[in-house]
């Protein structure tokens, strides 16, 4: 896993930029368009990104937040202001990473409040990279039905994936899962990655091993990620291929999304 704190910063940048140039000339009906997140439009999503950086920078710096405030404020904003308040948001937590020295971002010590332990620069990065990449597919989705994850962050996140779908499975209801324990053999393009992923009372994504698996699942590496954050409905697939135990829509209900 890369852990050069520089190119996961770049990553969101770009990710940050892209955003940016779409809120620039974005129209009212664009941002009242419903979004991939079902019960978001794209204000919403941007506003949900927005009040994530503004309780992000608070995380970094060690100020006081109280996260209902900081969301109030940001849904009681019309859509044009919570478009244009993410790009400012998004921006000043952005910078506060940019502008620090090698140094600085080799000792920093980053508290997430869902997090027992304090966690470096590259990790802390990491968790806002997938954000802003997930939910920037939500907003760009919504008007592009081939809409991939950026490939620059896509390559970056693949690597994050056994410690998400473990987290993530933590939090799911067991019944989104195979009644037994299931493993399958998957292998992922652009980048190139071989896991195992076990599903029944829990869920786990390991690096593949010379065992035996009841299935495989073929797809690009953004289809995957999409898949274990619910994203990867009907008519988005990217190519992906499931085979044996478990079929695609086993796979969405065992990862309804987040």
């Amino acid at each position: 896993m890369e852990t050069n704190p520089r190119v996961w910063i770049a990553a969101w940048r770009s990710g940050h930029d892209r955003l940016a140039a779409f809120v620039n000339g974005a129209s009212a009906d664009d941002l009242n368009h419903p979004s991939m997140c079902s019960e978001w439009n794209v204000a919403q999503v941007l506003s949900h990104l927005g009040s994530g950086a503004e309780i992000g920078l608070a995380n970094v710096t060690g100020a006081a937040v109280d996260h209902n405030d900081v969301w109030a404020q940001w849904n009681a904003m019309a859509p044009a202001e919570m478009a244009a308040s993410f790009v400012t948001s998004d921006e000043r937590f952005l910078t506060s990473y940019e502008s620090r020295s090698d140094t600085e971002l080799a000792s920093m010590q980053v508290h997430m409040p869902f997090l027992p332990e304090p966690i470096g620069a590259a990790e802390a990065v990491g968790w806002r990279l997938s954000e802003v990449t997930l939910h920037g597919w939500d907003v760009f989705a919504a008007f592009d039905a081939d809409a991939p994850l950026a490939p620059d962050a896509a390559e970056l996140l693949i690597d994050r994936l056994p410690t998400m779908v473990g987290l993530v499975g933590r939090f799911l209801p067991r019944e989104t899962r195979p009644v037994t324990d299931t493993t399958i053999s998957v292998i992922t393009i652009d980048p190139e990655r071989q896991y195992e992923l076990e599903l029944g009372e829990n869920a786990e994504l390991r690096q593949a091993a010379e065992r035996a698996t009841s299935g495989q699942l073929t797809l690009p590496a953004e289809a995957f990620l999409r898949l274990t954050a619910g994203r990867l409905g009907p008519g988005r697939e990217a190519g992906a291929r499931a085979s044996g135990a478990l079929s695609l829509d086993d796979l969405r209900r065992a990862f309804p999304g987040y």
